[in-house]
């Protein structure tokens, strides 16, 4: 079930991407978890988005999906929600928008992998780690606490990890919960 709405969005945001609806896609959410070595229950599909020039409208209409444009306090620009229907089953996609510092170390820093057995851009666990401080919830420190301790991160991990954060303005953040979690 999974496995066809990845392949059926997968297929989709490559098409939109030869079209010039978008320029680049990579996984997040709880796949993007389970890819880097942490069994996760999936509800649904996330992607990141990086529409560059292209109109969210067009995107919306291409795909046949509503559009919410974040709150001026929401971490997110704005989210594309629609649904892949399978045998009386219902699975949630989302297409995020993030700021445009995130959606550029999102994308610049995707790892080609396989997932259910199709090749897509996921994000790297350095920047997914990076990712789940930002959201701050209780399941995405949990995650981020899991990735950092399966990755058994090396010095240039973390010197990656510093970078990217100054980029999107965690610094603090990720120096208070890399020295948590240092033997």
């Amino acid at each position: 079930m999974f496995e066809q709405a990845l392949t059926f969005i997968a297929h989709r945001l490559d098409e939109a991407k030869y079209q010039g609806l978008l320029t680049e896609y990579a996984l997040i959410g709880e796949f993007a978890v389970s890819a880097w070595g942490i069994p996760r229950a999936a509800h649904g599909v996330e992607f990141a988005l990086a529409l560059g020039a292209a109109s969210p409208t067009a995107f919306s209409q291409y795909l046949n999906a509503e559009f919410h444009v974040g709150d001026q306090d929401d971490p997110l620009r704005g989210v594309y929600q629609l649904e892949y229907s399978t045998n009386d089953l219902n699975i949630p996609i989302q297409l995020s928008l993030l700021p445009s510092q995130w959606t550029r170390i999102i994308v610049d820093n995707a790892v080609e992998l396989s997932i259910l057995e199709f090749t897509i851009p996921v994000i790297s666990w350095q920047v997914l780690i990076l990712l789940k401080l930002y959201a701050k919830g209780s399941q995405d420190l949990l995650d981020a606490q899991q990735i950092f301790r399966a990755r058994q991160a090396i010095q240039e991990d973390l010197d990656t990890i510093a970078k990217l954060a100054a980029q999107v303005n965690l610094s603090a953040t990720w120096q208070k919960f890399a020295e948590h979690l240092s033997p």
